[in-house]
């Protein structure tokens, strides 16, 4: 008995859509358990990366934190040390500055010391000098007496004996003529003694100032204070960024379940189509005269286990 082809094909074609649709919802419903568990691992690694995040960010912050302290804290300990530097060299500048103004104030006494010496010295050596003259001035004096006393007393002498006429004329121009000899004998005398004075005078005076150059070479010039050293500077500080704060686009897009697509919705529109077109295949098959339709021998064994329809048909060419 002939049987329409086509109407199997139908058939088929609805039976394998049928279980494509069946196999979809298997497929679907472990890929929703598998979406379900791939959703909580993405939402819990999601979690895990923004405290991590979250740490790496305070951590970061944390040591520039701490750099930023260690750098203000040897800041100030660089000042500190510079400004005690600074204070050490203004004492040592002051008390240099001090011995050296004892040091001038020993070398003004001395001057004046060796000045006073000096004008003392000078003093005695002219006084010295004033009494040799003087004493030459009065031995000469004296000698004089007794030059003009002895011709006194010659004069006399020759009076008592009697002389007269041109003898006594001649012992009286002897006796002159002896008291003008000695007389300038030691006036003679005394003008050298009063040149040696005068030559003695002169030496002290370029003694005494030989002596004072000699003191001025040796005072000590008044000590000058140096200029006091810069007062130090402070010590800059290096400049720190701190790490950026982490943002919601940083901790990436929250994991959305269902966000991977499923198999459920393409296989049953896929089945659907399929059946649209086995139905459609149909129709045309149906209203040609000269379509061939090969021989199904093997649908003959077709077990209802696997075929719903193995029941009802049996294919024979």
């Amino acid at each position: 008995m002939a049987f329409p082809f086509a109407a199997i094909g139908l058939g088929l074609s609805a039976i394998s859509t049928g279980a494509s649709i069946f196999g979809a919802s298997q497929a679907d419903s472990a890929a929703k358990k598998a979406a379900e568990a791939q959703y909580k691992y993405s939402t819990k690694a999601w979690k895990m990366g923004k405290r991590r995040l979250n740490a790496d960010y305070r951590h970061s912050k944390k040591g520039v934190d701490i750099s930023r302290q260690n750098e203000e804290t040897l800041g100030a300990w660089k000042d500190s040390t510079n400004l005690q530097d600074w204070q050490y060299q203004l004492k040592i500048q002051d008390f240099e500055y001090a011995t050296q103004m004892r040091q001038y104030a020993k070398s003004e006494q001395l001057y004046g010391q060796q000045l006073s010496y000096n004008n003392l010295a000078s003093q005695a050596a002219r006084e010295a000098e004033m009494r040799r003259l003087e004493d030459s001035t009065n031995e000469i004096a004296f000698q004089n007496q007794d030059i003009v006393i002895k011709a006194m007393e010659a004069e006399g002498a020759a009076a008592v004996k009697g002389q007269q006429g041109r003898s006594a004329g001649k012992a009286d121009q002897a006796v002159l003529a002896s008291l003008g000899r000695n007389q300038a004998i030691l006036a003679e005398s005394l003008l050298s003694a009063r040149g040696e004075t005068q030559a003695a005078l002169k030496k002290i005076a370029a003694d005494k100032f030989g002596a004072d150059i000699a003191a001025e070479a040796a005072r000590m010039l008044m000590p000058e204070r140096l200029p006091r050293p810069p007062k130090p500077l402070t010590t800059p500080r290096a400049v720190f960024q701190d790490p950026r704060k982490p943002r919601r686009f940083d901790y990436g897009p929250k994991p959305i379940m269902g966000a991977v697509p499923s198999s459920m919705p393409g296989a049953v529109m896929e089945g659907l189509s399929s059946l649209a077109g086995g139905i459609a295949g149909f129709a045309n098959a149906s209203k040609s005269p000269n379509m061939q339709i090969p021989s199904y021998k093997g649908l003959t064994g077709l077990s209802s286990a696997s075929n719903p329809l193995a029941g009802s048909i049996s294919l024979s060419r």
